[in-house]
């Protein structure tokens, strides 16, 4: 971020204050569409985007409030896409599940439209969650997604200064752990 307090760029009818985002009022009159682009979010690595959250989640009769989502692995292309993974839909329901398109990659920003049909009302955003799920696991602990039920698998663990271990035959059954204990 160039600032963590402020996001990455609106369209000039956009206000952003302490109680929240809302379109720009000019004299008596709210200017409408605004948009505002948030700024990047690096999630450390691949990750699986979940839900799109915001708040307040209703609006006020006649304002129009919505979203989409944008994600790469270079924090250089933004596609801004909406449920059915195209531009040309957005997330109109505060806690929609996103759109597979998402997934396995590292960096996320949303895109908020408000818009409304009296000039005198305004939509109104206080907060917006992206969830998702990452590869980041404990220093020493690995996960092999993907693997499938019923099949025997081979396990070699090495690591510098101790003895190798070679595990044979593992039968995956669902979702299991197993430890490993090296010696020196």
């Amino acid at each position: 971020y160039s600032n963590v307090t402020k996001y990455f760029s609106d369209n000039a009818k956009i206000s952003a204050n302490s109680t929240g985002l809302r379109l720009l009022k000019v004299g008596s009159n709210y200017q409408t569409p605004g948009d505002m682009t948030s700024s990047s979010f690096d999630t450390g690595g691949a990750s699986n985007f979940t839900t799109i959250t915001w708040q307040p989640t209703s609006q006020t009769f006649g304002t129009i409030l919505k979203f989409q989502i944008a994600t790469n692995n270079d924090n250089a292309t933004w596609n801004f896409k909406g449920p059915d993974g195209t531009a040309s839909s957005y997330y109109t329901v505060s806690g929609t599940t996103l759109n597979s398109v998402h997934d396995n990659d590292r960096y996320v920003r949303y895109k908020a439209f408000l818009s409304t049909t009296d000039s005198r009302k305004t939509p109104v955003l206080t907060s917006v969650i992206v969830n998702y799920v990452s590869g980041c696991y404990t220093p020493g602990q690995w996960m092999f997604p993907g693997l499938t039920a019923g099949n025997n698998y081979d396990l070699d663990v090495t690591m510098s200064g101790f003895k190798p271990l070679e595990i044979d035959n593992i039968n995956i059954n669902g979702n299991q752990v197993l430890e490993v204990l090296l010696s020196p």
